[in-house]
């Protein structure tokens, strides 16, 4: 058996005198906990010197809070807390069992400044206890003479404290009954005394490193004397901690401690301290072995820990050789050594031992947090031609109104006069601000990760639409496979040919499906998530929840589904941050963290942005601010068709800015509609409606885009560039967006969080599902206008034949509109390179902008501006049949239907909003329907 975990049979606890964030992350710490049965953590300002000085563990989070504007030393406690808190959670398990024994604690420690200062050390040992929150702290408090009363009152203020520093049997008899005054102080006031625990830290190795040289100088002087000083050669310590024993059973004994017991107060149990042996002469597990006894501690560093593992031999020993102990202590006088003076002399020490690693610490923290300040968000370089002395005043408009201020505080007359409406931009925006809360969670998704990869996970699977998915696409194709992350794929289409191949793509038993929703009904995830749990229930039974991670909001129908289906795992996220802009949330987080990406890093980066944003203090140049104003002001030029321009790494951020921008400002009849993914065609088939935007990469040549943006920009079009570093700054871009959106939408006064006009679509669907449920099928709402050679086209533009329908339809376009394809087909690479024919094509003929989305992932992205933004879009909807289909389980429908439903609800919803549509639809193969519809485009544009 494991002499760690067979030392629990003599009622000793072992506790691990160390801490630091990767053994809380990497699941080193709870496999401590499980195979070596440690029952408790201690740490100090010297172990969190050589834990954050000392790695590179925390270097993200400490750029993040520094660019909050935090000191060293707050960043040093939130560093601290945060892992302390993690710490206790991993515990609590043991702190709650009814057979804890008093055990599952993990200490935190005053600061070593307070050493002398009793009302500093009450005042700081109750924040940290709030701080922390959780029942299983201890606030560490050193035993000087000021500390014995801030023992005192900690203990009647209900804290569970952690003695230090006790070097003596005088100091030890002291410390003890502070802790009985406290307890009754706090029974006089009526308040319970159950689940108060503290322990009394007696450091033992350090007094011996200081009396054994002097006892081997009077022992070579031989004689009596002499003799006597060689007895007690390296037993100093022992026999202090054998009498403190005893002192021990005395005080907690008798009529006194019995009537606080019955009260339910719990002994002050002795914890051995400085047990790592430091002189080579001796045993290395001298300081355990001998002191192995009934109701008390040994937290031992992890070396020792260590070898105790591979050589310890556990048997209760405290209580040997009790009379010898105290004759050893009784000869020290005889020797000139006063153990009182000792005691003194190594609480003094042992003070400044604390102070000068927190010392250190501070000025590592203070350098690393003028290295973050130093460093600034990159800038975006506006050359908007005409256009810049207007915006540029605009900026100054909006500064001379602290605008950037009321944004911040979240002043919704920005945006809407309407009360109900600034109750709704309120409530949307913690988005502001939810980068720093994630900076606190990067050490509980990591561990998460560290968790499935453990459990023998090796694929991920993301599934979710909108801004639950749309950041894991992006992350996914911007960072390489990530070599400690797991392959991951997205499902984002209820189409049963992309279902079916991410099922034969992945090996079943061993991938983790994320569901995420932040509704929580949102129907296409839940479909993805039913399908693929019966299918693990086929494989895994019972435990097919096992495979499962939820992402959604508190209190949502899904968090009730999950649970009961037993999911591994439900991440709560918050419900006042809106879907498309989740990104730096657990819905992109998580699913980054997964394939393996340094959200820590990411979310410093953002938090940089927030900084540069007027997070937190004034700035002169606002990078948001002064984006969001071009964009709205061009947009009311005309100039709403932002088109986006990138390298092939980045061409999924447009589909994370199609959702953001359109679905914020596609309302009232106005908007900004990205364009993504567009191909380059000649610098004359672009209009006036147009402003360039290229995000890319310092120092990675983009030669052919490059000429492209710098013949725009010759021929008058308004042009934004961004250059990243990597695509860690994808964290700032995603917040310089979020903040450029909600100052856009600003501008053109609309709400940017609402988006009113989404559920037409969802309940034209609805209604058809409903048929589908009653009658087995989907109802024929419309006839075709003309059917021709397997393909059927239904539209309000007149026809006798295909051409004559195309050429009605497209002759429609005018100025400044555009056309979009609606996809409702299964996505592959050669219907994409067809799908950009056909915009290429339509925009050398019409001059008019393109889009192209798969459905139904855009109507949770650009579905709002489709309906709610201005009527300028000609509607090009391409369906097909489904010869292969998939079942839902639990649904007396398919994938196929249900996709077929969602194009004829968001068809119908177009109709209704009289937006120009043509829905053409192949009975055979959609890639060969898709290349006969190019092939009659070129001859009907032709002419």
């Amino acid at each position: 058996m494991n002499p760690l975990a067979s030392v629990r049979q003599f009622n000793q606890s072992i506790w691990l005198d160390y801490i630091r964030r990767n053994i809380l992350v990497n699941g080193e710490l709870a496999r401590l906990l499980a195979e070596d049965g440690l029952r408790g953590v201690t740490s100090n300002p010297a172990i969190f010197e050589k834990a954050i000085g000392g790695s590179a563990d925390y270097d993200a989070a400490i750029q993040a809070l520094a660019l909050q504007g935090r000191s060293a030393e707050q960043i040093y406690e939130q560093l601290a807390i945060e892992d302390v808190q993690h710490a206790c959670d991993l515990l609590r398990p043991l702190y709650d069992a009814p057979d804890s024994g008093g055990d599952g604690y993990v200490s935190l420690e005053v600061s070593p400044t307070l050493i002398h200062d009793t009302e500093g050390t009450v005042a700081e040992g109750l924040r940290f206890w709030h701080a922390v929150n959780r029942p299983n702290v201890m606030i560490k408090v050193p035993a000087t003479i000021e500390g014995l009363p801030a023992i005192r009152q900690l203990i009647a203020h209900g804290v569970n404290v952690n003695v230090t520093l006790i070097f003596g049997l005088e100091r030890y008899q002291a410390v003890a009954e502070a802790y009985l005054l406290g307890l009754e102080d706090r029974a006089a006031a009526g308040q319970p005394l159950a689940r108060i625990d503290s322990v009394a830290s007696f450091f033992l190795s350090r007094i011996d490193v200081l009396l054994d040289p002097q006892l081997e100088q009077l022992a070579q002087q031989g004689g009596e004397q002499g003799a006597t000083a060689a007895a007690a050669v390296g037993q100093v310590a022992l026999a202090s901690a054998k009498q403190a024993y005893q002192l021990y059973k005395g005080i907690f004994a008798g009529p006194r401690w019995q009537a606080l017991q019955q009260q339910g107060a719990a002994v002050q149990r002795l914890l051995w301290a400085s047990t790592g042996n430091k002189n080579p002469k001796y045993d290395n597990l001298k300081y355990v072995e001998h002191l192995i006894g009934p109701e008390t501690v040994n937290t031992i560093p992890v070396e020792t820990l260590d070898l105790y593992r591979v050589g310890g031999q556990p048997q209760s020993r405290l209580e040997e050789g009790t009379a010898e102990a105290a004759a050893v202590l009784a000869s020290l006088p005889t020797l000139g050594i006063d153990l009182t003076q000792v005691a003194q002399q190594l609480e003094d020490e042992g003070g400044q031992k604390f102070k000068e690693p927190f010392a250190k610490l501070l000025a590592v923290l203070e350098a690393k947090r003028q290295q973050a300040h130093a460093a600034a968000p990159v800038a975006a370089e506006l050359q908007l031609g005409q256009y810049q002395a207007e915006v540029d005043a605009r900026v100054a408009a909006f500064n001379a109104q602290d605008f950037t201020a009321g944004f911040w505080n979240k002043q919704a007359e920005l945006w809407v006069a309407d009360a109900t409406a600034q109750q709704s931009v309120r409530s949307f925006m913690g988005w502001l601000r939810v980068a720093e809360t994630m900076v606190g969670a990067v050490p509980e998704i990591e561990q998460f990760v560290h968790e499935v990869k453990a459990a023998g996970f090796k694929h991920v699977v993301v599934m979710g639409m909108g801004g639950s998915s749309m950041t894991p696409i992006v992350f996914k194709q911007a960072f390489a496979s990530q070599a400690n992350g797991l392959p991951m794929s997205v499902l984002d289409t209820t189409n049963p040919g992309s279902v079916r191949e991410i099922e034969e793509a992945v090996p079943l038993a061993e991938t983790l499906f994320v569901v995420a929703s932040k509704s929580g009904t949102t129907a296409e995830p839940l479909a993805f998530g039913d399908y693929f749990y019966a299918r693990m229930k086929e494989l895994k039974g019972e435990r097919a929840g096992e495979n499962f991670v939820a992402i959604t909001d508190p209190g949502s129908k899904f968090v009730t589904q999950a649970t009961a289906e037993g999911y591994r795992r439900i991440f709560l996220n918050f419900p006042e941050v809106g879907g498309r802009f989740s990104a730096l949330s657990y819905f992109g987080l998580v699913p980054a963290a997964l394939y393996g990406l340094p959200i820590g890093e990411i979310l410093a980066g953002a938090i940089g942005m927030m900084r540069a944003c007027g997070a937190y203090g004034p700035v002169a140049h606002n990078p948001g601010l002064e984006l969001g104003v071009a964009l709205g002001l061009l947009a009311q030029h005309g100039r709403d068709k932002l088109t986006l321009v990138v390298p092939d790494s980045l061409s999924d951020l447009g589909l994370w800015l199609e959702q953001l921008i359109a679905e914020s400002t596609g309302k009232e009849g106005k908007g900004i509609l990205p364009l993504a993914g567009e191909p380059l065609t000649s610098i004359s088939s672009y209009g006036t409606d147009r402003v360039f935007v290229y995000v890319g990469y310092q120092g990675q040549p983009d030669a052919v885009n490059e000429q492209h943006l710098a013949a725009l920009e010759a021929a008058g079009h308004p042009i934004v560039r961004i250059l990243m570093n990597d695509a860690r700054d994808l964290g700032a871009e995603f917040f310089r967006w979020e903040v450029a959106t909600a100052v856009s939408s600003a501008v053109l006064r609309i709400n940017p969080f609402d988006q009113p006009n989404v559920q037409a679509a969802k309940t034209a669907t609805d209604q058809l599902m409903k048929v589908v449920v009653e009658q087995g099928q989907l109802p024929q709402t419309s006839q075709p206008i003309v059917q021709e050679n397997g393909t059927d086209y239904y539209t309000a533009a007149p026809g006798r034949n295909a051409e004559e329908v195309l050429k009605s339809f497209f002759g429609q376009a005018n100025a400044g509109d555009f056309l979009c394809i609606q996809a409702y087909l299964m996505e592959t690479p050669a219907l994409n390179e067809e799908l950009q024919q056909v915009r290429a094509l339509v925009q050398e003929q019409l001059h008019i902008a393109t889009a192209s989305g798969y459905g139904p992932r855009f109507l949770h992205s650009t579905g709002q501006y489709h309906k709610g933004g201005p009527d300028t879009g000609l509607y090009l909807q391409l369906t097909t049949d489904h010869a292969q289909d998939l079942p839902l389980p639990g649904r007396p429908y398919t994938f196929g239907t249900f996709q077929n439903a969602q194009a004829a609800g968001d068809l119908q919803a177009l109709q209704d909003y009289k937006r120009r549509t043509l829905r053409v639809h192949f009975s055979g193969n959609p890639t060969q329907g898709v290349a006969a519809l190019l092939s009659q485009l070129r001859t009907v544009l032709a002419k």
